[in-house]
């Protein structure tokens, strides 16, 4: 068996170099390590605080606009409601100047009727004519088919202080089928046409009801005024039917 010999370099101070080398390796690795990573979360950090700072702002900013829009809106709705109120209140007063002008209207035009009354009693010239028929109207009863209500005034000159008595014949005047027909309330309403006897001094004040037969077109209406006295005249007036129509609901409801 042959022996081989070995011959290695004594060196001392290699394993200490290794050493210190790996260390300071070691060391530099690990500073470039934490100078890297204190780099990066540094500068992760401060970008987060800057998105975070512009979240806070942006925040900050929708509660003011927020604010701002809310304010706007409790105002916008305090017009609203001044508009409406305002506008009730303009409805109310227009209704109410309006109902007032209506009943001023109707209360001037029933005041010119009772100014044409009066003066129509007091009238000079008017002295020989005895009673007349001061005003006649009709009106369409509704709910019933070709049935009316008439309202007739009669006068008498305030220069006449003699009562005058008498009766009141009236009479429609149409056409039928064609031909000229006269119909005497008599013959439409018995029982109103018995009632219409006046004794006046000045005025007086009749009404009734009457219904017309069917195919009947009303034309005139004659109103004979036959006093009971001796020597007094007999006068009968015509009116046109339509002229003294009234289609106003308030005829119904004639004074008795």
């Amino acid at each position: 068996m042959q022996h081989k010999i070995v011959i290695h370099r004594h060196r001392p101070w290699r394993k200490p170099a290794i050493v210190a080398g790996s260390t300071v390796l070691l060391a530099l690795a690990a500073w470039a390590l934490y100078s890297y990573t204190r780099a990066t979360t540094v500068s992760d950090f401060e970008r987060a605080q800057t998105e975070a700072e512009q979240l806070r702002a942006e925040r900050r900013r929708l509660a003011h606009e927020l604010r701002a829009a809310r304010s706007e809106a409790e105002d916008l709705r305090q017009q609203l409601a001044y508009v409406k109120r305002s506008t009730q209140i303009d409805t109310q007063a227009c209704d109410s100047v309006r109902k007032s002008l209506t009943d001023l209207q109707a209360e001037t035009s029933e005041l010119r009727e009772q100014v044409a009354f009066y003066r129509g009693i007091a009238a000079p010239d008017q002295a020989r004519a005895g009673v007349r028929v001061q005003e006649l109207r009709l009106g369409a009863i509704k709910g019933r088919r070709n049935a009316y209500r008439f309202f007739l005034t009669l006068i008498q000159s305030v220069r006449h202080e003699k009562r005058i008595g008498g009766h009141v014949e009236l009479t429609i005047v149409g056409r039928s089928a064609g031909a000229e027909r006269r119909i005497s309330l008599r013959e439409l309403a018995p029982a109103v046409a018995q009632n219409l006897l006046f004794s006046l001094k000045y005025f007086e004040e009749f009404s009734g009801e009457f219904q017309l037969p069917d195919g009947f077109a009303p034309g005139r209406v004659l109103v004979a005024l036959v006093p009971s006295t001796d020597g007094a005249p007999q006068t009968e007036e015509g009116f046109d039917w339509q002229r003294v129509l009234d289609d106003e609901e308030g005829l119904h409801e004639i004074r008795e």
